[in-house]
This record gives C-alpha cells, sequence and structure tokens, in this order.
C-alpha cells in the first residue's frame, strides 16, 4: 500500500480540509486503509466484546446489537423461550459503578429481549443467556491492577473462551469496543492469555477524545494519562491491529437529548425497556422537574430552605412521591444560589425536555450528544457502508495536542464522509446522521415492538405524572412577575406539562 503523512492539524475540521485536499495519488491507500478498519469493526463472524455503562443510551445501543443478533421481532426467539439459550454470540463487560449495578441492569436487559433465563457462574459474577454472556467489569474509578482486577481479567477470559466454543462464528477473533477509560483494557491485554491477545482483531474507544475545537481528551477521558494512551499505541502496533476513537461530536452527535433520535421516545421507551430499568430515569426526572419548579418559586418570592421543602410538601401528594422524591425535598436544594440558578436558559431549557419526556439520564451530556450512540455506526448489527462513514487513519500527538492523516499509524478516527468542504455540506451532515440514526432507531424499535408488543401504562403511572403536573404548575404559576424574557422561557415548560409527549400519552 501506498504510503501517506499529512499535514499536522490542530483540530477535527482542519484534518477534514487537509484529507479534502490530499493529492490524487495517495486517496486510493487512504480509502483502502479505511475500508479495511470498518470491515474489521464490523465484522458479524467474530465475538464483539462491548464494555459499558448501564444509562439510558447505552442500553438502547446493546439493545440495537441484540436485536439484530437474536433476530427479534423474526418470531423465532419463540423458539428459543425460557430456560433456553439465546442464538446471538457476543459478550457484555458491565462496567462497575458505585452508585449503581450495571451487571443488574444490563442483565435485566438481555433477559428482558431474548426471554431466556440466565445462568449464574462464579460467585454470580457472571451470567449466561446462551451465547451471550454479561460479566461484571471493573470500576473505572479505581487503578488497575492487584488480586481483584486479576479476578476481573479471569472472568472477563473465561466467558470469552466459553463463547468462543459454542461455535456460530467463522473466525476467533475478537473485536473489543471499550470505553473512555483505558487503563483496565491494558491491564486485561498486559494480562490475559496469549491465546486471547493474538485474537484481537481490532479495539473501539467511545468518547475518550473531543476533537470538536483541538486535540483533547473529553470530560470522561480525562483519567487517561499519556503514557496510557502511549501504551495503547504500542500494544495495537505489537498486534498489528487498529483502534479506532468513536466520539458523538466527531460523528456530529451533537443533541443532547435522546427525544432528538428517537421519534416519541417517552412513549417507545417503555417497549425498548421493562419498568425495572426505565422507572429509575422516570422518578429521577420527576425528582428534578419538581425541583427546577420550586427553586424558580423560591427565587421569585424570596423563599429558600426549608420554607420551600415545606411548601413542596404541601402541593406533592407523599403516597405519589415516597419512592423517588429525594432532590426536591430536600433544603439544600434551595439555596438562594440555587434558586436563583433555576432562571438560567440551560435550566429551564432541560426542564422543557423533561416536561416533554421525562426520562433523565444517569449522567446527562450538556455539550455532547448520547455517548453510546457512537457506537451505532459499528459492530455486528451495522452495515458496513464505507460511503456513510470513514475511519481516517491518523497519527494522533497526545502531547503536541495535534493529529495528521498518516498510513503508518494504528490509530483511526470515526467520521461521517463529508459530501463537500463547506458550511452548508456541514450543517447538510449534521441532518443527515441525524436523520440516519432516527430511522436506525425506528428500525430496532420496530424489531422490539414485534417481539413485545406496544408499551403499556397503569393508571398508577397516569396518577403520579397527574401529581407531578400539578405541583409543579402550582409553583410556577405562583412565582408572580418573572424577569424579561424568563417568563416567556417558562411557559414552553407548562405548555410540555400538559401537553408534551408523556402528558399526550398518559
Amino acid at each position: 500500500m501506498t504510503s501517506f503523512t499529512g499535514p499536522w492539524s490542530k483540530d477535527l475540521d482542519a484534518l477534514k480540509k487537509s484529507v479534502h485536499s490530499m493529492p490524487k495519488e495517495y486517496k486510493h491507500a487512504f480509502a483502502s486503509a479505511s475500508k479495511d478498519t470498518l470491515e474489521k469493526i464490523c465484522d458479524a463472524e467474530v465475538l464483539h466484546v462491548w464494555e459499558t455503562d448501564a444509562d439510558i443510551d447505552n442500553l438502547l445501543q446493546l439493545t440495537s446489537v441484540i436485536a439484530k443478533l437474536c433476530d427479534l421481532g423474526s418470531g423465532k426467539e419463540e423458539e428459543e423461550g425460557k430456560g433456553k439459550e439465546a442464538k446471538g454470540r457476543m459478550v457484555i463487560v458491565a462496567e462497575e459503578k458505585g452508585e449503581r449495578d450495571n451487571f443488574k441492569r444490563v442483565c435485566e436487559l438481555v433477559e428482558y429481549l431474548t426471554s431466556v433465563d440466565g445462568k449464574s457462574h462464579l460467585d454470580g459474577t457472571v451470567c449466561a443467556f446462551g451465547g451471550i454472556v454479561v460479566v461484571r467489569g471493573w470500576n473505572n474509578a479505581l487503578p488497575s491492577g492487584g488480586k481483584e482486577a486479576e479476578k476481573t481479567v479471569k472472568r472477563i477470559n473465561t466467558a470469552i473462551e466459553r463463547v468462543l466454543k459454542l461455535g456460530g462464528l467463522k473466525q476467533k477473533k475478537i473485536v473489543w469496543h471499550h470505553g473512555p477509560v483505558i487503563h483496565f483494557l491494558l491491564h486485561w491485554i498486559n494480562s490475559t492469555t496469549p491465546t486471547l491477545r493474538n485474537a484481537l482483531h481490532a479495539i473501539t474507544i467511545t468518547n475518550a477524545l473531543d476533537l470538536s475545537s483541538s486535540v483533547a481528551p473529553s470530560t470522561a477521558g480525562k483519567q487517561n494519562t499519556l503514557p496510557h494512551l502511549q501504551h495503547l499505541e504500542q500494544y495495537a502496533r505489537k498486534l498489528n491491529i487498529p483502534v479506532v476513537f468513536l466520539d458523538p461530536t466527531t460523528q456530529l452527535i451533537t443533541f443532547p437529548y435522546l427525544g432528538t433520535y428517537m421519534y416519541f421516545f417517552a412513549y417507545y421507551l417503555n417497549t425498548f425497556l421493562p419498568p425495572s430499568l426505565s422507572r429509575p430515569h422516570l422518578h429521577k426526572a420527576y425528582d428534578q422537574l419538581v425541583a427546577f419548579a420550586f427553586r424558580l418559586h423560591g427565587a421569585s418570592t424570596s423563599t429558600y430552605g426549608a420554607s420551600v421543602v415545606k411548601l413542596v410538601k404541601t402541593h406533592l401528594d407523599p403516597a405519589t412521591a415516597r419512592t423517588w422524591a429525594r432532590t426536591c425535598v430536600a433544603a439544600s436544594s434551595y439555596t438562594k444560589e440555587r434558586c436563583r440558578t433555576a432562571g438560567r436558559e440551560a435550566e429551564i431549557h432541560h426542564a422543557v425536555q423533561l416536561a416533554d419526556s421525562p426520562f433523565a439520564l444517569f449522567s446527562q451530556p450538556t455539550t455532547t450528544g448520547p455517548a453510546a450512540f457512537a457506537r451505532l455506526a459499528i459492530g455486528p448489527a451495522a452495515p458496513i457502508a464505507d460511503s456513510l462513514y470513514t475511519a481516517a487513519p491518523v497519527h494522533i500527538s497526545f502531547a503536541d495536542a495535534r493529529l495528521r492523516a498518516s498510513s503508518a499509524t494504528p490509530f483511526h478516527i470515526l467520521i461521517p464522509t463529508p459530501a463537500a468542504s463547506s458550511a452548508k455540506s456541514e450543517q447538510d451532515d449534521l441532518e443527515k446522521t441525524t436523520n440516519r440514526i432516527q430511522g436506525l432507531m425506528m428500525g430496532v424499535l420496530e424489531r422490539v415492538r414485534l417481539a413485545k408488543g406496544m408499551p403499556t401504562l397503569s393508571p398508577a403511572e397516569r396518577s403520579a405524572w397527574k401529581e407531578v403536573e400539578k405541583a409543579c404548575s402550582w409553583a410556577i404559576k405562583g412565582c408572580g412577575k418573572l424577569p424579561k424574557g424568563v417568563d416567556e422561557k417558562v411557559k414552553f415548560v407548562l405548555e410540555k406539562l400538559g401537553r408534551g409527549t408523556w402528558g399526550f400519552v398518559v
């Protein structure tokens, strides 16, 4: 293959321009390197390992893969049934989190989608649903190393080896999809068996970089040190495998709320997820909505602390709110400073979104789109569409915060293939990406809907929303005269409370 090296760029836009103006004699080599990498990370004939959180976007991304691998909606899943095995082949490594049990949540998702009873192994740290195996992973807030890390490596190895032995895959190769923090991945590569290490086919890293205005780590990727990134490159070179960085902003996934990418999100989420998984998000949204409304009320009436909590308890039915009211009944939520922030545009916009679709993410992005949706373009459920995406081979100098197109690198960045280099085409690319995700999620919904049916909402859920709507409406309408500009924006919250997606369906 013809070698090539482009000029250094300080950000993604500059890189795109240099690629667009690349001399003709190098374009074929560039395109070939991209195509080969895309084929590897979308290869349906190898085992895909997904390290993942269990927020809504993560669960929806996993659903897109499971729906395809298990052929949901075809009627064949009924042949598997309870007590039998899911026919798909994948390993899911659920990242440990102190504040929630990701392993339990992912197991619940797989059981719900496949209708297969999971079999517990290794003291409850592994759960097998036939060819889909969920493993309790590592807490990335902790350094890798020690006995517990070795136990985690061994159970992941056991899970991978078990699935590979089941057959059903043409190649005993592994594509590993990792989250933003890479130190445990490096530990696994260094500590795993030679057979599994040599079976690595490709690696993807999600949401580790922010190339929107410079070459910098994302908020989540700030845990990665320069030595971590250098070791990743060294391992990739030694194993002769590509490492592809998947980032929402780089892929033009820039809208923070899932409702942008999923039609009637608040309604159909109840088909995508069982109540045990969706209700914590519904309850978190209720809590945030009530807190917003009463903070606004507190700021406009100069009422703070315990006095606001008393108002909340007066206007919110305790029988309804007992299971989810946390922030909204804490006096610390209503300091003078916090109450005044409720009038900010970002706070009002967030409230509008929650009033329309009250399912709050555990970690709500503010400047990028949902991180896990950057994975929708790859994996065994994604079509290999090199006309839609480019896996640009790039040399990244993390120390100097710059990058350039290069054939002599294992690193790649996944970007939508640009139509041209202009402001108008960039807007067109953004719209095409958004439309593509909307269409993809509609396809996934159709598969899940055929297997699980339409959403059903209980009378208790309807009455709970009415209580939240009543309390929030009282607090907002009782604010009196709001500052100019704020009053018009707050009207949208009231409108969505009464006639938003959730208000309509309940």
